[in-house]
């Protein structure tokens, strides 16, 4: 990475398969239940009703604010729905997030293509980048907004690096709620405070202006237009989530190690060369202090709260990125012969491992991406300095694409581990718009049903709480009902039931099913009666407790299997 002509080919190839490894798998595979098939369901469903509001299996849905929803829906415009398109958003929000931190590196590190191939080759980071879910839209406007901060301290006299930053925190919030302010200002009220730095209130009061002007229309619209909005959304889904007294409860408190664990997970392979930065890297100057501050804060805070996903930490990769991509060209000699010895027996005990996971169809993929991962970096340890420093990028990018061949074998030879469209395509025939489809207990384990069924469904005995509060405020739609109700239907009703292999036998008590479709994983059952006008029971069997039960089909109900076929994308 020396010469101006080194330096162009290996920008000209890094671009070259940050594109193809980004763009070209997105189409490959199915959607995923939970996430992936909550949020594309939700974009579908706000094209054919109010696109101000979320919607979720025919039902206001208000855990997350709309711009990623918006994005998806505009693709669908584009590109038609499917999980391409479904996807492409998170693709282009990487993309995007890759170009800022070039554009930020190259004015202030020595290598400026260091941050920009460690963050692109994270496992966590290309990962995320492939997901229809929130995280890589809202990682790109976090970076945005705390970057563009840290130009503006450098050059106080430019406010318009300020109103950008407020800009995007704005938008962050508009993407995954107050955590788009809450935690930017976390960081720079910590990092103003250890640097001991005063600052000009009237730039900060422009800047709170151009904030409050992007990120409150939506909000207010929708206190003004929702009912219930404000609780569900700003205090159950902000602070109850946070203190751990949301209700229903739909998460699990990580153990204290759970977020660094996967914060340094999630930059593999990179993990052992931040560790000897953060240790070698002393005293650390302004940015350095900037960007540790910046990745501790969002240890720190989800450590604290009562719930935790690994993707949380991946707002925090890109400032990872840029301290080791200032450090790397300072680890040289026997340092780097040291990490790169240390990474392959980091390779070798993961090869082990995986020998002893209990999912034998992921063995063999997770020990060939060790293998993957070790012969790579055996050949950038085999190479003799200055070589040495040269090759390490291609053999993270490369062990990235072969990782990425590997990760695509084994969701197309077994689709449907994580996925349910091919139980959905094999139930179709056997649907009329009068059928009733229910998932036993969990609705969030095989949410990408709804995408490819198009048409309602519903839970019996739920025990997770997506639904909740569209069933809670709009309770004619008697999405959730217990066993009880669920027998009385079936007794002149034809009802599916899809969920769990394992919870089979305990649906016998519910009335006579039979198997029409299975994936190996989960199993399709249907009763024997033949429709009639479709009646959902008495409301004294559902959740809601309400007193009349709509007898009315939902519109999506009356779409069919033709229509539901074209959903297969």
């Amino acid at each position: 990475m020396s010469s101006p002509v080194t330096r162009r080919g290996a920008t000209a190839v890094l671009i070259l398969a940050i594109l193809v490894l980004t763009f070209v798998p997105l189409a490959l595979r199915p959607l995923f239940n939970l996430n992936e098939g909550l949020y594309a369901e939700a974009a579908r469903e706000m094209l054919t009703h109010n696109p101000m509001i979320p919607r979720l299996d025919g039902m206001p849905y208000l855990e997350k604010p709309p711009i990623l929803y918006w994005l998806i829906m505009l693709s669908y415009k584009i590109f038609g729905i499917g999980k391409f398109a479904a996807r492409l958003p998170s693709a282009l929000a990487a993309l995007g997030t890759l170009v800022v931190v070039t554009r930020f590196a190259r004015a202030r590190l020595r290598e400026p293509l260091w941050p920009t191939v460690i963050l692109f080759s994270s496992i966590g980071f290309y990962m995320m980048s492939q997901l229809a879910m929130f995280d890589m839209t809202f990682t790109l406007f976090h970076t945005i907004t705390l970057l563009a901060f840290y130009a503006y301290i450098e050059h106080p006299e430019r406010p318009s690096r300020l109103m950008l930053a407020a800009a995007a925190s704005a938008l962050a919030c508009l993407t995954k709620g107050l955590i788009g302010i809450v935690l930017p200002g976390l960081i720079v009220i910590v990092f103003l405070a250890l640097e001991r730095r005063t600052i000009r209130w009237r730039p900060f009061l422009a800047a709170w202006g151009v904030f409050f002007v992007i990120a409150l229309p939506w909000h207010i619209w929708m206190v003004l237009h929702v009912p219930g909005f404000f609780d569900r959304y700003i205090i159950q889904e902000h602070f109850d989530r946070f203190l751990g007294t949301l209700k229903p409860m739909d998460y699990r408190r990580p153990p204290f190690y759970y977020n660094f664990e996967h914060l340094l997970l999630g930059i593999f392979p990179w993990t052992p060369f931040f560790l000897e930065a953060f240790m070698r890297r002393r005293p650390y100057d302004r940015l350095d202090r900037f960007l540790l501050i910046w990745a501790a804060t969002y240890v720190i805070f989800f450590t604290l709260s009562k719930t935790s996903s690994s993707y949380y930490m991946l707002p925090a990769m890109p400032a990872l990125a840029l301290f080791l991509g200032r450090a790397m060209p300072d680890l040289k000699g026997r340092s780097l012969v040291r990490l790169l010895a240390a990474f392959a027996v980091l390779c070798v005990i993961a090869g082990i491992v995986a020998l002893h996971i209990p999912h034998a169809t992921m063995r063999p993929y997770l020990i060939g991406a060790a293998l993957i991962y070790l012969g790579f970096f055996l050949a950038a340890l085999w190479e003799r300095q200055p070589r040495m420093m040269r090759v390490l990028p291609v053999a993270a990018v490369g062990s990235l694409a072969a990782f990425a061949a590997l990760y695509l074998t084994f969701s197309i030879a077994h689709p449907n581990r994580y996925a349910s469209k091919d139980l959905a395509m094999a139930l179709i025939p056997h649907l009329t718009p009068h059928s009733y489809v229910f998932v036993a207990h969990h609705y969030e384990d095989l949410s990408s049903l709804d995408f490819y069924l198009h048409r309602p469904i519903y839970v019996f005995d739920p025990r997770q709480g997506d639904l909740y509060y569209g069933v809670r405020h709009y309770p004619e739609a008697h999405r959730l009902i217990t066993g009880k109700a669920l027998v009385a239907l079936a007794r002149r009703q034809r009802v599916f039931i899809v969920g769990s292999i394992k919870d089979q036998a305990s649906w016998a008590r519910y009335g006579h099913f039979h198997v029409v479709a299975s994936n190996g994983r989960d199993v399709a059952v249907e009763n024997t009666i033949r429709d009639h006008r479709p009646a959902l029971p008495h409301a004294r069997h559902s959740l809601t407790g309400h007193a009349h039960a709509q007898s009315h089909a939902h519109p999506r109900h009356q779409a069919g299997p033709a229509r539901a076929a074209s959903a297969g994308t």
